[in-house]
């Protein structure tokens, strides 16, 4: 909502949403939103009839926050200190929140062979959150926006069991991997519309991404109307 009206609450969004015309308002049969509490009320409130989605992308960039969360809770518990370029767990800070199939040969083979030199607890807490990640990927690759082909909620939902049965045994032991699955369940009925019917908000983030880059350039605008009439001239 950034540039359309002021703050990120609620009320703001209803407001916005009911001036709108009723018409324009009929149409919508979906909305798809980042993990927001704010904007999932405000849809449901303003718009009880529309399909509520979370973009995958924003799945997949809490699972990746789950390796990252991992990974420094591990070397400070090796180390007790922040990671540092000659660690070797973070040598593979990149390799492990990109995707398994885009990894060569030889990146696999150093991704597994840091994890084996590793080992013990550090190792397995690294290992099972980057295999936490794929089974999530393996959730939202599901959409016929990857594969062409229609899915239904039969396959959406046993993949998404597949990883919750992983993270209540295999990731039992690794906090980020608990707190991450929490957190899949609260949305998981708005995970699986987007997966189901393709849905992302990728053409809004575009724009709210470019809204933000003009608000640093003026270096902040007191005048909410300014700030408004910038973004909007510049975008």
């Amino acid at each position: 909502m950034l540039g359309v009206v002021e703050g990120r609450t609620v009320a703001g969004t209803v407001d916005w949403l009911a001036a709108q015309p009723g018409q324009w308002r009929a149409g919508l049969w979906a909305v798809t939103i980042d993990m927001s509490t704010a904007y999932a009320s405000a849809a449901r409130e303003a718009l009880s009839r529309a399909l509520l989605a979370i973009d995958g992308f924003h799945v997949s960039q809490l699972a990746n926050k789950a390796i990252g969360d991992t990974r420094r809770r591990v070397t400070h518990e090796l180390r007790g200190r922040r990671g540092r370029a000659t660690d070797s767990e973070y040598t593979i800070r990149g390799l492990l929140v990109r995707a398994e199939e885009k990894l060569s040969p030889a990146a696999c083979g150093k991704l597994l062979c840091t994890l084996a030199d590793l080992g013990g607890d550090a190792a397995l807490a690294i290992g099972t959150a980057w295999r936490a990640k794929e089974h999530l990927r393996a959730v939202l690759a599901l959409s016929p926006t990857r594969t062409g082909l229609a899915t239904c909620r039969t396959d959406i939902n046993r993949a998404l069991t597949r990883f919750f049965t992983y993270a209540a045994t295999t990731g039992a032991t690794v906090p980020e991997i608990v707190t991450l699955a929490e957190t899949v369940s609260r949305w998981r009925e708005e995970i699986a519309n987007a997966v189901l019917h393709g849905l992302s908000n990728a053409t809004a983030e575009g724009v709210n991404h470019l809204i933000k880059l003009v608000y640093r350039t003026a270096f902040g605008l007191t005048n909410v109307v300014h700030q408004q009439t910038r973004a909007r001239y510049r975008i």
